[in-house]
């Protein structure tokens, strides 16, 4: 027997860009100062070897960290069947000589799914680019697409402002 709509699991992407409370000192205490740093992605994290409880603390105060939660920014991009439909769509408006939505292609619309994965600061003025130049055509997009661009350009922005990676 097949599971009814209601039990049906929704894979989706969704994407978010951490503040910049905890770096620059603005946050709650944490339990563990002298263990708090940053992984490569900006990521507050636990040195040496946390114990299930560590981890539960850390989790809960990065959740009350500030008033943002620690993150600036989390919006939802879509599910598979989006992504997909994106994917064909940026496609559809590569030109010669060469792909026109590199990064888009390659780093946001590969895989309906990707968790981990993210964008350093550094490549997000290029990818906020891209998102512009199909912004500039909005009359031909329907408005899941808008959505889709909309929130990217949001996410490339908060994280040229705040120097952190776009987290997806």
């Amino acid at each position: 027997m097949f599971p009814d709509a209601s039990d049906r699991i929704t894979m989706s992407l969704d994407a978010h860009v951490r503040c910049t409370c905890i770096r620059d000192g603005k946050a709650k205490p944490h339990p563990f100062p002298d263990r708090l740093t940053f992984d490569e992605t900006g990521e507050p994290v636990l040195t040496g070897d946390p114990s299930d409880d560590d981890w539960d603390a850390h989790d809960d105060w990065l959740g009350e960290s500030c008033e943002h939660g620690g993150y600036l920014l989390a919006l939802p991009l879509g599910n598979i069947t989006r992504v997909q439909r994106l994917r064909a769509f940026l496609r559809g408006l590569e030109g010669k000589p060469g792909p026109r939505f590199p990064l888009l292609l390659t780093r946001v619309l590969y895989d309906g799914t990707h968790t981990g994965d993210w964008l350093a600061s550094d490549k997000s003025a290029d990818l906020l680019k891209e998102v512009e130049t199909v912004l500039h055509s909005r009359d031909i997009l329907a408005e899941s697409e808008k959505e889709f661009f909309e929130n990217m350009k949001q996410l490339c922005e908060a994280s040229i402002e705040t120097g952190n990676p776009i987290m997806f």
